[in-house]
């Protein structure tokens, strides 16, 4: 009797130790499954901490960009690539351990595409004429392919500027498009809209810069807009934008970049009978190649009749016409439609914001868009001017 209570006691212990052999690897597993999830949890709710952090950074950003362009708006008649606005000292900063990065685009100075579907027949057809030039040349040089952020032939752009105008006329969208009301009729609400056109298929690469192994391709954000009026700020426009004014290519090469030439030279160095720009002294860090000095304030466009006044070398009224360019109609030199770019990043997370904003007479601002972004912006040749610190 005691043997066998033994033997029942010795098996109980057998199993007993089995079992407790067989729960440990579960037990180690739920331990390590407690612990992965804690750490998860743990980087999880520093990553909203931090993404609290860099919102109220970006908001701070913006409201001292704010700033800046309303005083823009009562110091300067006219606008220029030395302003406020666009200095280094707004393009980088640090609000304690988030890293903040900005870029303000004047809207104006870039290609409207509702030049596209409104005005005459003639003023159409030279719109788009502007934005096979731009397509064509905007990625000028980059060797990738095409999707991947290389330069477009011309069949493509006269492709793709066509999808575009029939998309803006509600010709030949695929699916059932949003159409929501707009003044005037058919204005796309964002630049991202134009995906649409091609069915998602090569714009969507186009509209974003783009980071190749030695190079950076610039996005069309840089160039095209559905924000402002129809005019181009010949004090803020990119190289590409008034390459797209002249038809004629030998005068495109010329005058193209002797205006930024004329609007980056010193005040001193140009004709007396040209315009004078007021304002705040320049800072007098960095210049790129066509400014003649980094430590003036530039010599912007006060009027746009002055482009024949001899300021701008070799530029006379017959050039402007046999490129079909009539001043009055295609240019200004002060713009009140910016969208500002402001990306905030720690060690752990980051966050890129969007807005467009209008200045108004009340000297406020009507906001015309904000919303996140998923696309950097990254550095290009574009965003080198006399303000930054880059040679």
């Amino acid at each position: 009797m005691t043997s066998n209570h033994h033997d029942v006691r010795s098996g109980e212990r057998g199993f007993a130790l089995l079992l407790v052999l067989l729960l440990i690897p579960i037990a180690i597993v739920i331990v390590v499954e407690l612990a992965y999830t804690a750490s998860l949890e743990y980087i999880a709710a520093e990553n909203i901490t931090d993404i609290g952090k860099i919102e109220y950074a970006i908001d701070g950003q913006l409201e001292l960009t704010l700033a800046h362009l309303k005083y823009d708006r009562k110091s300067n008649e006219i606008d220029a690539e030395y302003d406020e606005w666009n200095t280094q000292d707004l393009r980088k900063r640090t609000d304690e351990d988030v890293q903040l990065s900005e870029q303000v685009f004047d809207e104006q100075g870039k290609f409207n595409l509702m030049r596209l579907v409104s005005g005459n027949d003639v003023s159409q057809a030279r719109a788009r004429r502007m934005l096979v030039d731009i397509l064509d040349m905007f990625r000028d040089g980059i060797a990738a392919e095409r999707e991947k952020g290389g330069d477009l032939d011309q069949g493509t752009a006269e492709d793709l500027a066509e999808r575009i105008v029939k998309y803006l006329k509600r010709e030949g969208g695929s699916g059932q498009v949003p159409k929501p009301k707009t003044t005037p009729l058919h204005t796309p609400l964002l630049l991202d809209e134009l995906s649409f056109a091609d069915d998602g298929k090569l714009l969507p690469s186009l509209l974003v810069d783009v980071k190749l192994k030695d190079a950076v391709a610039p996005g069309l954000h840089r160039y095209l807009t559905v924000y402002g009026t129809n005019k181009i700020n010949l004090n803020t426009a990119p190289l590409v934008v008034l390459k797209a004014e002249f038809t004629n290519l030998q005068d495109r090469e010329t005058f193209a970049q002797a205006i930024i030439d004329r609007r980056r030279s010193a005040p001193e160095s140009a004709p007396s009978t040209g315009p004078t720009r007021p304002g705040p002294t320049t800072p007098t860090t960095g210049s790129t190649a066509g400014a003649s000095t980094a430590s003036t304030q530039g010599f912007p466009f006060a009027e746009v009749t002055g482009l024949t006044d001899g300021t701008v070398q070799g530029l006379t009224q017959e050039i402007l016409t046999r490129n079909g360019i009539d001043p009055a109609v295609e240019f200004d030199v002060k713009s009140d439609f910016f969208g500002v770019r402001i990306e905030g990043a720690t060690t752990r997370t980051q966050r890129a914001e969007l807005y467009v904003l209008q200045r108004v007479k009340t000297e406020g601002f009507r906001f015309l868009l904000h919303q996140e972004r998923v696309d950097r912006l990254l550095a290009t040749g574009d965003d080198v001017t006399p303000s930054s610190d880059n040679p």
